[in-house]
């Protein structure tokens, strides 16, 4: 190709870029006036022009695949702290799964139907991710879990006990000896209470249960639901310092004695937000997706999913909501 005259400078004076627009014949800081260049000059200077143009988003070429600034920050970002590589040790990286990818495109296995399947899977579960994520983001922001979370402040209070106990083990499924030893061992240390032994003493001395033992029984604050139900039941009918009868577990023979009365904790929002962000998705999750089912028309075929079923007759079914 030769430029020469008028037509050198106008090639240089404004240069087309791929990716669009036209940069002015500006290199160096120095504007080029349209006029008579030498055409090697010419062609020298449109060069420097369309590197100037070039797309800075786009970090490498492999073959006919360009790799994104985009890429390789999402790359870097889905790996861990501990093993997170350099933008440099990333980018080769994704040259490196590129070419694979773009040999795999040369060998036709792009076309594989086992291969577009995953890919059809891949697409989907990210775009429907990605939707949800836009959906949600609003029905769990920190606003909106305040407003769930001062209108359920109430309802989200547990009730709390605060005993000691004495256990002695018993598995389920002991046999008569095991049971009668068992309680012949729990009706002793009944005695050294009712004899007037304090309870801590008694505890650590007879307690099948190393831990509490240690502390004289106590097992500290207990919500209900943190414990077996039988034995937060036979708990929380104490007031403070009564003491229970031997009651039985699955863990085995247990003894309480109430260090405080029953009361109801309510947490604190933070303590809650956890719980009230899963409801929150929930709920949002179950909304869209009926929104959903109203908008987008569904039709299943659930008689190709059969081996050997016939095909004539499939004419499918519109889907009117999940099935099992």
């Amino acid at each position: 190709m030769q430029l020469s005259g008028l037509n050198g400078a106008r090639a240089v004076a404004g240069v087309v870029c791929s990716r669009g627009g036209v940069v002015p014949g500006e290199v160096f800081g120095q504007r080029l006036v349209a006029r008579l260049i030498p055409a090697p000059l010419a062609l020298v200077l449109m060069s420097l022009t369309l590197v100037a143009c070039r797309d800075d988003g786009v970090v490498a070429e492999v073959g006919k695949r360009k790799v994104l600034k985009e890429d390789v920050t999402a790359f870097i970002a889905a790996r861990s702290s501990r093993e997170r590589p350099t933008s440099m040790e990333a980018l080769d990286v994704l040259v490196g799964r590129s070419l694979l990818a773009e040999e795999a495109r040369r060998a036709g296995l792009d076309q594989n139907p086992a291969v577009q399947s995953r890919l059809r899977a891949a697409e989907r579960e990210l775009l429907a991710q990605a939707l949800l994520d836009q959906r949600l983001s609003e029905a769990t922001s920190g606003a909106k879990l305040r407003e769930r979370y001062d209108a359920a402040r109430e309802s989200l209070g547990r009730r709390e006990v605060h005993v000691r106990q004495i256990l002695i083990r018993l598995p389920p499924g002991a046999d008569e000896q095991a049971r009668a030893q068992a309680q012949s061992r729990m009706n002793g240390l009944f005695a050294r209470l009712a004899g007037g032994e304090p309870f801590e003493k008694v505890a650590r001395e007879g307690s099948e249960e190393p831990i509490s033992a240690a502390r004289g029984g106590d097992l500290g604050p207990v919500l209900e639901g943190q414990v077996d139900d039988v034995f937060f039941t036979e708990s929380a009918r104490l007031t403070k310092g009564e003491r229970s009868r031997p009651f039985a577990t699955p863990y085995g023979l247990h003894l309480v004695e109430a260090v405080d009365g029953v009361k109801t904790v309510v947490p604190t929002f933070e303590e809650a937000r956890g719980k009230l962000e899963a409801e929150a998705h929930r709920e949002a999750q179950a909304g869209l997706m009926k929104e959903l089912r109203e908008q987008i028309p569904v039709k299943t075929y659930p008689e190709h999913l059969e081996t050997g079923a016939s095909v004539g007759g499939g004419a499918g079914r519109l889907d009117q909501g999940p099935h099992p």
